[in-house]
């Protein structure tokens, strides 16, 4: 496409220019590594705990013992994280602090390149996933206030890595991958990282079957002493038997009524409902040491997402016999495509007694969509009962309806440091947002906005192992896309001012003890469908205030404990529909939390048990909270060895979710409810090679 090729263009003579530089100067300062970067995100494992936000990790450990489906298991021991999916592993959707995460913003490579996020993301090449909260606006650009999930990819190391990976489950599922590291030259100056996976999918519900793919390669070359290359490649797709959607009921007397829970193993769609999306993304970078204090960084990515599918609804349903109708849409050729450039200056100075760690840059994101669709097929189904549904046929004429944004933004910060006590964050940024939607009849929709957003933020260390922290962010969001069955389905909205305050403490009282806590208080554009008009809109503002915490403690060297909550009241503040003012948002519970222990016996060597629960409290099905979801607690337990067969490093993982066979809701929005799966085990074998 003219876009990649026009991003290429432009960072391409940065890159050339970095070579030419360095080249007269190879064996300078042999021993000089990258000036360090306020927030590190490519995987050098710096610390966060000095940033004025609140960062959660999870480590390539904990991706490997729980062998998540999606983002939501990947991320759901994370405090303020919940579900607003309803496809279970069809695609990542998921709230953070009572906001959705935006599909083509949140999800982050290294740090920079944002994906399109349309299916389930895997991570067989993911190191670590880093959820931060706060600072998103001036890092990041346009970015939900509710935070970045950063996916950092593996990398060569100094000792090769050969290993295999073997999973199943209950439902029926299998596969297999191949995890292969190495370092080549005389330095060990070249790394190849090369991930490759296939899996014969389950989802659980019967006739849910099909297949996925992952094929990903992370480079590094150190061409010099001063200049280094990285090259993240990765793609991957899957073809499964989407369900159908459950649709909430038209309001009685201002009541929806919510139905009794459908069996989730039942399909309500039928085989032909084929769910195939694919995904390609890449991102090059070139890091440039200028001198003993500065670092240059250029890099461009570019990711892309089709898929195929048809959207299933069903509505009008009898709450008695469960007899009604499906509406099924068809999607295709639907594409999303994100492309990226950044060019940035790290470095260091001192002024008397301050010390300043500075950053400047310029980065640019363009964002493509299209979602030809048209209605296939209206036909009777029922919910409690389904019959075997006939395909739809042909289709009438596609609708296409592209839509192109863009945003670019020049920025700076500056993270100062005073004493050994206190750490200041001061930054700017300047952000050129332009957007083109097409709509019905060839009109066209034009957005253009310009904003300076500010971002402040001190940390202050009372001890060596205590810390608080405060900050303040401004900026743009993409608010979110109107849902199908709306007059504008599938429209991305305009950006939204947001803003967040945070405040919180981090501390390490004792060895093996950390715990942190935070109050964040969040205002941003309330994305809402207009009942009167069937239009996906932004109607006022909403605001969300919560406390969240986190907890980890080593009781003794066999057990450990984890726990993470939020307890959050969240309000909307509407311009057109007055009824909605002082209500809840849909999907949004005032209290969620978990609890995980972890035990290894002393007795039974290379053993590790655990045992988690999550809880999400009771959430409004709509806006308007004309219903209720309750809260549920799931329970979840595991049983991992670790042994060496043959010399090899060997070790096994069995888990169980939701342990109880519970059956509940796991979701409410955009109209819809999200149906929980019942118990499921799942079984994972690792060998090094």
């Amino acid at each position: 496409m003219k876009l990649k090729k026009r991003y290429l263009a432009e960072v391409i003579p940065v890159i050339a220019g970095l070579i030419a530089i360095a080249a007269p100067c190879g064996g300078a300062i042999a021993q000089q590594q990258p000036a360090e970067a306020t927030v590190n995100m490519q995987g050098e494992g710096e610390k966060t705990e000095s940033l004025p936000m609140t960062v959660n990790v999870i480590s390539r450990k904990t991706l490997e013992a729980a062998d998540p489906q999606d983002g939501y298991e990947a991320l759901k021991n994370v405090g303020g994280v919940t579900n607003s999916n309803s496809k279970g592993t069809i695609s990542d959707n998921i709230n953070i602090r009572g906001i959705p995460l935006s599909f083509s913003t949140s999800y982050r490579i290294n740090g920079g390149l944002p994906i399109a996020n349309v299916l389930a993301i895997p991570m067989d090449n993911k190191e670590r996933i880093d959820v931060l909260k706060g600072a998103n606006a001036l890092m990041f650009g346009v970015a939900s206030p509710a935070g970045i999930v950063n996916l950092v990819t593996k990398r060569a190391k100094d000792q090769d890595v050969s290993t295999a990976t073997f999973t199943g489950s209950s439902f029926g599922q299998f596969g297999a991958s191949i995890d292969l590291g190495r370092k080549f030259g005389d330095e060990k100056q070249l790394g190849l990282r090369v991930n490759l996976a296939k899996t014969h999918l389950e989802t659980g519900v019967d006739g849910g079957k099909g297949h996925s793919q992952f094929g990903g390669v992370a480079a590094d070359w150190k061409a010099t002493d001063r200049l280094s290359f990285r090259l993240d490649y990765e793609q991957f797709s899957r073809e499964v038997v989407e369900q159908s959607t459950l649709f909430q009921l038209k309001p009685v007397n201002g009541v929806i009524s919510v139905p009794s829970l459908p069996d989730p193993t039942k399909l309500l769609s039928g085989p032909w409902a084929m769910y195939h999306p694919a995904a390609e993304n890449y991102l090059l970078r070139a890091d440039f040491i200028v001198s003993n204090a500065w670092t240059a960084t250029a890099e461009a990515g570019h990711a892309e997402s089709v898929r195929d599918r048809f959207i299933s609804r069903i509505s009008n349903y009898s709450l008695l016999t469960g007899q009604g109708t499906e509406n099924i849409t068809l999607v295709k050729d639907q594409k999303y495509i994100n492309t990226y450039a950044k060019v940035e200056l790290r470095g260091k100075l001192e002024t008397g007694p301050l010390k300043h760690s500075l950053t400047f840059g310029v980065m640019s994101n363009e964002r493509y969509a299209n979602v030809p669709s048209t209605t296939a097929l209206t036909i009777a189904q029922n919910i409690y009962n389904p019959v075997a549904l006939p395909a739809p046929g042909p289709a009438a004429p596609l609708t296409y309806l592209p839509q192109d944004s863009k945003d670019t933004g020049l920025y700076a910060y500056d993270t100062i440091g005073f004493g050994r006590e206190w750490l200041f964050l001061v930054g700017l940024r300047t952000t050129t947002y332009k957007a083109d939607n097409t709509l019905a009849g060839n009109k066209h929709s034009l957005t253009d906005t310009n904003k300076t957003s500010p971002g402040v933020g001190a940390v202050y260390n009372l001890t060596p192992l205590t810390s608080i922290y405060a900050s303040y962010m401004k900026g743009l969001e993409e608010t979110g896309v109107a849902p199908v069955g709306t007059v504008n389905q599938f429209t991305i909205l305009p950006p939204a001012d947001a803003k967040q305050s945070e405040i919180g403490v981090r501390t390490t009282p004792f060895k093996g003890v950390s715990a942190s806590a935070a109050y964040f208080d969040i205002t941003r554009g309330n994305p809402v469908t207009n009942v009167a008009s069937n239009t996906f809109l932004i109607d006022g503002t909403t605001n969300f205030k919560g406390l969240e915490g986190n907890v980890s403690a080593e009781i003794n060297p066999q057990l450990t404990v984890n726990a993470a909550g939020q307890v959050m009241q969240a309000v909307q503040n509407s311009n057109l529909d007055k009824t909605i003012t002082g209500l809840r948002p849909e999907n949004t519970p005032k209290l969620s939390g978990n609890l995980s222990l972890s035990y290894r016996p002393d007795y039974l060597r290379g053993v590790n048990l655990t045992a988690a629960a999550f809880f999400t409290g009771q959430r409004a099905v709509n806006p308007q909270n004309q219903a209720f979801i309750p809260g549920v607690t799931l329970f979840s337990v595991g049983a991992g060895y670790l042994t060496s067969i043959a010399g090899h490093r060997t070790s096994f993982q069995l888990n169980i979710d939701n342990l109880g066979n519970k059956a509940y809701w796991s979701s409410a929005g955009g109209g819809a409810f999200g149906i929980g799966m019942v118990r499921s085990v799942k079984m994972i074998a690792k060998i090094d090679i």
